[in-house]
């Protein structure tokens, strides 16, 4: 199994393309990062074929928001809001709006 996504939709809503953690980005462990203008910052670590992410959301390098989800099976882009699902249930949305901000369900 892996973590079922589209790179574009995650590509539009960081305005970035991944790090790769180990050098070859086919390994599937990716950092996606994302800071706005008001100095939030969102890290988004993957690892695809192990289905774990974390999430992390700064704001002037302070901890806002950290949170690890295990059996990821997909994560959606809609409109300016990531969606991350945990077996066929959202569990956690990312809203990339004028302030970052997150809601866990």
């Amino acid at each position: 199994m892996f973590i079922k996504y589209d790179e574009y939709e995650l590509l539009e809503l960081f305005q970035s393309e991944p790090v790769s953690i180990t050098g070859n980005i086919d390994d599937g462990e990716l950092i996606y990062t994302y800071k706005d203008d008001q100095n939030f910052k969102v890290i988004l670590t993957l690892d695809v074929y192990q289905q774990t992410c974390s999430l992390s959301i700064t704001f002037n390098d302070s901890k806002v928001f950290t949170g690890d989800l295990n059996n990821v099976t997909s994560i959606k882009k809609d409109d300016k809001v990531m969606v991350i699902n945990v077996g066929e249930e959202e569990k956690l949305k990312v809203k990339f709006y004028k302030q970052v901000g997150v809601e866990l369900l």
